[in-house]
């Protein structure tokens, strides 16, 4: 599962790098902010974590970005602990009002999960999807800050033990960023 991890993230680091090399603006930053998780295992590692990480995103048009997602969150309950570690690739689509940017998501996720409950641990990872919105705010030319809330549905969710291990999630992320203008118009054209 691991190996499909990584073939994911170098797939999305292609993707990404990809499309900056034609043309568009480029920005990288930082996310924190609330994951929490839905279903069964609420119960057994708690229901909120702290989570982290950083995102990718290539401006592809006036209307459309590509944005990849890392994330890392602890969760813990009764000395039961879950660390969820999750990336995403999706599309934003949005208009800009001067400098506030509203826009709507949505893409493919790959979630990996390990568990200790009740001293076994175990592990799973899976593919599912996420949707949701946000708001971006620039804060000068360069600096951009914005809130991000999504909701992922997560197929394939059972540890080897036959437990739950991968919830269903949500994110409401705090984003922090640096913009960086390749002075062209448009996109992929």
């Amino acid at each position: 599962m691991k190996r499909s991890f990584f073939v994911f993230l170098f797939a999305t680091l292609f993707l990404v790098s990809s499309a900056y090399a034609d043309q568009g603006d480029f920005s990288f930053g930082l996310d924190a902010g609330q994951v929490g998780l839905t279903g069964a295992g609420t119960s057994s590692y708690g229901s909120n974590g702290f989570g982290f990480g950083g995102y990718l995103t290539y401006a592809a048009s006036d209307l459309f970005d590509l944005d990849m997602n890392m994330i890392y969150s602890p969760h813990s309950n009764a000395g039961n602990s879950s660390n969820a570690t999750y990336g995403t690739l999706g599309l934003k689509f949005g208009m800009s009002f001067d400098k506030i940017l509203p826009y709507l998501t949505g893409g493919i996720g790959f979630y990996h999960n390990s568990v200790d409950f009740v001293g076994v641990s175990d592990s799973a990872s899976a593919f599912g999807f996420n949707i949701g919105g946000g708001l971006d705010v620039e804060l000068g030319s360069r600096v951009r800050i914005g809130l991000l809330v999504r909701y992922h549905p997560i197929f394939g969710k059972s540890l080897s033990s036959g437990r739950t291990g991968v919830d269903d999630m949500w994110d409401a992320l705090f984003k922090i960023g640096y913009l960086f203008k390749s002075g062209t118009q448009g996109g992929w054209d």
